[in-house]
């Protein structure tokens, strides 16, 4: 069987669209039905905003069919208003305006948002530290310096999690059942063509990320922000192919999804990247306890810093039960398990005491908290700063902005590395 040859062609899109005109029919003699039943009239009244909101799957067609062949293609996590206005752009002002438009949408924002996500699947985590110097180089207009990074990890990511081959290989196969960043029209166009061979040293400026020519020295003139910014878009999307790959698995294609799980699960994205634009750090200022000495029932409920104090007094009075409960785990254990893990991890060297010194609020799920812990060993009093790293995840691990309600501050255990592995603590 075929797959289908346009993104609203997939099957959650198709059985909406299905849906819909379903609705429609018996919208049309909702009139009618009023006069036998009011209730069932009044569920017809927030039909024309919901038809109005279906057109939304009309977008990443008209967007593949404008620049999938130029480099850019439509994925989940891109904002619905950059695709609008980059495809009215295309069609009113010409090519070279819409691509530069594009360019400019992966700004220090976008960037943000894109690098959150990569909390959530562990290949991407992994990889954070060279994705943030990658993001470093962009921003300072570094090109020659980020393109052959991210190109590199680009395919490093895809090898690892497909178990098979890399981004750039001929047998990569970028396709996922019912996704838009997988779609036939998506990831696998912009693949083949960054894979295309280039057998001549060229001097000129780029527009498309040949990996081949750039990374083997062929390419002279690769370092631009459009050639930069389709490599972001390039990595951005592969997030939502993996995203997808582990729906898959997880998922019958047979099964049903209403229209309204459809266009919740479609806009949920743009509702969260909004929340993470609206979102801004605390100041200092605005943090008046700090430095901290009490207990952890005194700081404000549901931040980062009294979650980092409950797990540091659960460690102090050996409750591994409930330390572990605290700690990032990306892959499901039984609590028992759980408890004897952090007990053997934190039960070597026990802090006798805790200060809270600092807090640095760096991204909207994201916070670094420097306590000071005070230690007893060979007799010694001993003093250690540790920047805690937390993050705001839901109970499956996802990221989320702190502001919304369905998460919980978790602690990345390898904050502690220099303690729970050392000998003595010096």
């Amino acid at each position: 069987m075929s797959k289908p040859k346009k993104i609203k062609d997939n099957p959650s899109f198709v059985k909406v669209t299905n849906q819909i005109k379903g609705i429609e029919a018996l919208y049309k003699i909702s009139p009618l039905l009023k006069v036998f039943s009011p209730k069932i009239s009044k569920a017809f009244e927030s039909f024309p905003e919901i038809k109005e909101q279906s057109k939304i799957f009309e977008i990443p067609d008209n967007f593949n069919e404008r620049f999938s062949e130029l480099g850019w293609v439509a994925y989940e996590s891109m904002s619905l208003e950059v695709m609008k206005e980059a495809i009215a752009k295309y069609d009113t002002e010409g090519v070279k305006v819409a691509e530069q438009f594009l360019t400019d949408s992966y700004d220090a924002d976008c960037l943000k948002y894109g690098i959150l996500r990569f909390q959530g699947n562990q290949e991407f985590r992994r990889r954070i530290r060279l994705i943030e110097l990658a993001k470093e180089d962009y921003l300072a207009k570094r090109y020659h310096a980020c393109i052959p990074l991210l190109l590199s990890l680009l395919d490093g990511i895809v090898n690892d999690i497909s178990k098979h081959v890399g981004f750039f290989a001929d047998s990569a196969d970028m396709t996922v059942w019912d996704s838009m960043a997988a779609h036939e029209t998506g990831l696998q166009v912009v693949a083949s063509l960054f894979t295309k061979s280039r057998s001549k040293t060229n001097e000129e400026a780029l527009t498309i990320p040949y990996r081949h020519g750039i990374l083997h020295g062929r390419e002279l003139a690769f370092d631009n922000k459009l050639v930069a910014a389709k490599v972001w878009a390039a990595l951005f999307a592969t997030k939502d192919w993996a995203d997808a790959r582990i729906s898959e698995k997880n998922s019958e294609p047979e099964e049903e999804k209403s229209w309204r799980k459809v266009l919740k699960s479609f806009s949920d994205t743009q509702r969260q990247k909004k929340l993470i634009e609206n979102w801004t750090p605390r100041s200092s200022e605005n943090i008046t306890y700090l430095p901290f000495v009490g207990k952890a029932e005194e700081l404000p409920l549901n931040t980062p810093e009294r979650a980092v104090a409950e797990f540091i007094e659960n460690w102090i009075t050996r409750r591994y039960g409930l330390l572990s409960e605290s700690l990032v785990y990306f892959v499901d254990k039984p609590k028992g398990k759980k408890a004897g893990l952090a007990k053997k991890d934190f039960g070597n060297h026990t802090p006798l005491s805790y200060k809270l010194i600092s807090i640095e609020d760096r991204a909207a799920a994201i916070t670094l908290v420097t306590v000071e812990l005070k230690f007893e060993d060979n007799n010694q009093r001993i003093s250690k700063i540790v920047n805690v790293s937390t993050n705001y995840l839901d109970s499956e691990n996802n990221v989320r902005v702190r502001t919304e309600d369905n998460g919980q501050w978790k602690i990345m255990q390898n904050s502690f590395t220099s303690i729970l592995y050392a000998f003595h603590l010096q």
